[in-house]
């Protein structure tokens, strides 16, 4: 019987080894599975933070790509301000420039009245110098003819 209760204890061995097995085995897996739930809690916290990064640099750009939408609607309507300002005073040194040429035609015009005047003047002193000379020689030509015609008598 010895033999018998040999394999009794034997038998109680493996079950008892097996039983440690299993309980080890059952604090692997649920050592394994604590750090699967650490892992993917820490994989959760990086794809949250992940994805807050990510959401903030969206927002970035988004708020970047408002801005320049902003600055080139501003630059178009300063540009567009711009050629409106130019435009304007382009116009306005036109109608000076016109205003300035009338205005220098008129003086023309009044001086080449003046000089046409002046002209007529002189042309009309010196045609009266001419007869004043015509009638001052001939009368010097009628006075010489008289004495002339008087030193004949004479003689």
């Amino acid at each position: 019987m010895i033999s018998g209760g040999h394999s009794a204890t034997a038998s109680k061995e493996a079950v008892l080894e097996y039983e440690a097995e299993v309980r080890d085995l059952k604090a692997t897996i649920a050592a394994l599975r604590d750090a699967l739930e650490q892992e993917q809690s820490v994989s959760a916290r990086r794809v949250s933070q992940a994805l807050l990064v990510t959401d903030s640099e969206i927002t970035q750009l988004k708020n970047t790509a408002i801005a320049l939408r902003e600055t080139l609607e501003q630059t178009g309507r300063q540009r567009e301000q711009a050629v409106q300002a130019a435009v304007l005073a382009a116009s306005q040194e036109i109608t000076s420039l016109k205003a300035a040429v009338v205005e220098l035609r008129d003086q023309m015009e009044l001086m080449r009245q003046d000089k046409e005047a002046a002209v007529q003047a002189a042309v009309l002193r010196t045609h009266n110098e001419i007869v004043q000379l015509k009638e001052i020689a001939a009368a010097l030509r009628s006075r010489l003819d008289d004495r002339r015609a008087g030193a004949t008598e004479e003689t």
